[in-house]
């Protein structure tokens, strides 16, 4: 098969092969996909996090089959679908209104939009990756606002007081895409109070991190946010994202329509995902079988002597490795091991990840460590890998004593790069 990946015009993210061309998938079912070479992988991708449930999962599956022949609606328009998964997100993650897209990005820029123009201030404080929007677009400057007035804070709590401080009336928002790898619970804490002193409306971006820790938001009891986003955790992979929270801050959603928002086969595997969501099964699951997963990861690169760390637990970890060759010899013998990790970013099991899938990774990460011998104690993980690794998956820094130097200083290398 002849593949022409130059007329594509976007460059969308998805596993790469050595020469940077995509790899191409023909199946996929429950925590393996296989691609046109016939080689089986086990995917820890799991399309950046956002089928929870596994591919092809059969309730899943069986409910779009319904849609598709039009036994569960219309896309012409309102079905009792579109009433079950509404007031299922509200039940879930709170709020007086719920408004639904087909993508985290727009969602986000959808809900930003709102808060701004309901509060009538100019400037939105951030930080975290939001999407490929422009709007995020980095400033000439950090820490000044761009063309979009977004002033980006990088996760430092001492940038974000100093902004609220100096600025406050000019102020609309502040928005979070909340991070557990790299975040305690203090820093949350922190957030929470400077939030509160200056009485600024907090939009929290879950839109990755969103049910998957739980049956709601992963922020719930450390954060108070008057709207939220979450698309990942929503429908197993399926294009929707939704935005709730106060009906007022999102009164001007009220414009909002697009042609595919009763998209039948969308709104049924919402439905299914989320009924299974609220459970809390799905989110167990991924959580004990990712992490004895990473346990076994932890053992065997310790017991290999090599220069690599674990960030998280096994809802999502993160490999951090200490220099860029071993980087690039780690997912070399990942990808030949069949080991399907998003690289440099957080790795993501399904709730499909069962006893003999476990097995199965075990015994592949075992064989990659075998490989990485020539590393073996070739030196310790440093704060600059463990900056790294926190910037490629959060686009911010990592929670860390530092001056206001310091803080200049790493955002300034990593914005270079």
């Amino acid at each position: 098969m002849t593949q022409n990946f130059a007329t594509l015009a976007e460059i969308p993210t998805c596993p790469r092969n050595a020469e940077g061309n995509p790899r191409v998938f023909v199946s996929a079912s429950g925590a393996y996909v296989t691609d046109d070479a016939g080689k089986r992988w086990i995917d820890f991708d799991n399309t950046r996090g956002s089928v929870l449930l596994g591919h092809g999962d059969p309730e899943v599956a069986e409910a779009v089959g319904r849609a598709a022949t039009g036994a569960l609606g219309t896309a012409t328009g309102w079905s009792p679908l579109l009433d079950t998964v509404t007031s299922r997100l509200l039940e879930l993650c709170g709020g007086e209104v719920v408004g639904l897209f087909r993508t985290g990005t727009s969602a986000v820029r959808a809900a930003v939009l709102a808060v701004r123009e309901a509060v009538g201030a100019p400037l939105v404080l951030s930080s975290g990756y939001h999407g490929y929007d422009p709007m995020w677009y980095p400033a000439k400057a950090p820490f000044e606002p761009n063309a979009d007035g977004i002033v980006d804070f990088f996760f430092d709590l001492d940038v974000l007081a100093g902004l609220l401080r100096d600025g406050r009336e000019r102020v609309a928002a502040v928005v979070v895409s909340p991070d557990h790898m790299h975040l305690s619970p203090r820093w949350y804490e922190r957030a929470r109070a400077l939030l509160a002193e200056a009485a600024v409306p907090l939009i929290v971006d879950e839109v990755k991190v969103g049910l998957r820790y739980g049956p709601g938001l992963s922020t719930a009891g450390l954060l108070d946010a008057d709207v939220w986003v979450t698309a990942k955790g929503v429908a197993n992979g399926f294009p929707t994202a939704a935005v709730g929270g106060s009906r007022t801050l999102l009164k001007p959603l009220r414009e909002v329509s697009y042609t595919s928002f009763f998209e039948p086969t969308v709104l049924a595997a919402a439905e299914r995902t989320l009924a299974r969501v609220a459970t809390g099964e799905p989110q167990r699951t991924v959580r004990e079988t990712g992490d004895l997963f990473v346990e076994h990861a932890r053992s065997a690169l310790a017991a290999a002597s090599l220069p690599l760390e674990v960030a998280g637990n096994g809802t999502f970890f993160q490999f951090v490795p200490a220099t860029r060759e071993v980087k690039k010899a780690f997912y070399k013998a990942t990808e030949e091991e069949g080991l399907l990790f998003y690289r440099n970013d957080n790795q993501a099991v399904s709730a499909a990840f069962g006893p003999d899938v476990l097995d199965d990774a075990r015994a592949r990460f075992s064989r990659v460590c075998d490989r990485l011998a020539p590393f073996a104690a070739a030196g310790p993980v440093g704060e600059e890998a463990r900056y790294q690794a926190a910037w490629s998956v959060m686009d911010g820094l990592r929670e860390a004593e530092r001056d206001a130097r310091e803080t200049r200083e790493w955002v300034d290398r990593f914005l270079d790069d």
